[in-house]
């Protein structure tokens, strides 16, 4: 964008002194100025167009239309689809501002080189999200709307950040606290799992319900679990054993209805609705 902007510039100065010196030089200054005018804004324009042709709206925004100064909540994550049978394994989220369930995950984690590209961002902690315990170094950050794109290009260059998606499965269901304990660390030393999509909410305004005040991109890396034999027998074994406080069953449709029971006609237990999107690899308003 700052190579654009400059030669707009450029081509905006020989127009100028095209205009202001001897007649004799007006069509190489002022022609000169014209076509690279044209040029920069055909083929550079094209490019930033076709380039960001999916995220317009962030660019535009970003760039043009209010959000110039303002600041864009991110909060970058994955999840794991965990099938058996008909079902799908969810847990209840840490954070006790958040009575739901959602499917295995969590935010990345920052590394130590991250906090610097950050900094050159001007991105700042969110601090409605503590950062403490296994919450310190999520990647839940506000950014300079004007430098959006950047982190966003940042981000999935999968450069000096968090890559590898164990740390939550672990956290999960092999280690922390004893009832959370929901796997055998045998069975399970490693998974293995397919990465299915990129699930990223457009440029929109956090609900009012969640406390935030501010514009948001949230993103969910979804990956499907591919466990062996025995790891799909202590699955089956788990699901067998019946919805606990911690971890809960639930159909497509059930998670598609975010907990409410249509038979009953209540809700048993809420689940977040970041876990349909993830489901069905894609955000939705309702």
């Amino acid at each position: 964008m700052k190579r654009f902007i400059l030669k707009i510039l450029v081509a905006l100065v020989l127009i100028i002194i095209g205009l202001n010196i001897d007649e004799s030089l007006h069509p190489e200054f002022v022609g000169g100025g014209f076509i690279l005018l044209i040029t920069v804004l055909v083929i550079d324009g094209f490019d930033f167009f076709y380039g960001n042709r999916r995220r317009l709206k962030l660019a535009l925004h970003s760039f043009w239309i209010g959000l110039f100064g303002k600041y864009i909540r991110f909060s970058m994550s994955y999840q794991y689809l965990i099938k058996v049978d008909d079902k799908f394994l969810l847990v209840q989220n840490a954070n006790p501002n958040w009575n739901w369930y959602q499917h295995v995950g969590g935010k990345y984690k920052r590394l130590p080189e991250t906090y610097s590209i950050l900094k050159k961002l001007g991105a700042t902690d969110d601090l409605r999200m503590k950062t403490g315990g296994l919450k310190k170094g999520d990647l839940a950050v506000f950014v300079p709307a004007r430098n959006a794109l950047k982190f966003l290009d940042w981000f999935n260059s999968e450069k000096d950040r968090e890559i590898s998606h164990w740390r939550e499965f672990y956290e999960e269901l092999l280690g922390g606290k004893a009832d959370k304990r929901v796997l055998k660390k045998k069975n399970f030393p490693f998974v293995k799992y397919r990465f299915i999509k990129s699930v990223q909410t457009p440029l929109k305004r956090a609900p009012i319900e969640s406390g935030w005040n501010c514009w948001e991109i949230l993103q969910y890396d979804v990956l499907e679990l591919i466990p062996n034999e025995p790891q799909l027998m202590e699955l089956k074994d788990l699901l067998s054993k019946g919805d606990t406080e911690y971890i809960k069953w639930a159909s497509a449709k059930k998670i598609n209805s975010l907990g409410y029971n249509g038979d009953d006609l209540n809700t048993e237990y809420n689940i977040g609705p970041h876990a349909k999107w993830v489901l069905n690899l894609k955000w939705s308003k309702e």
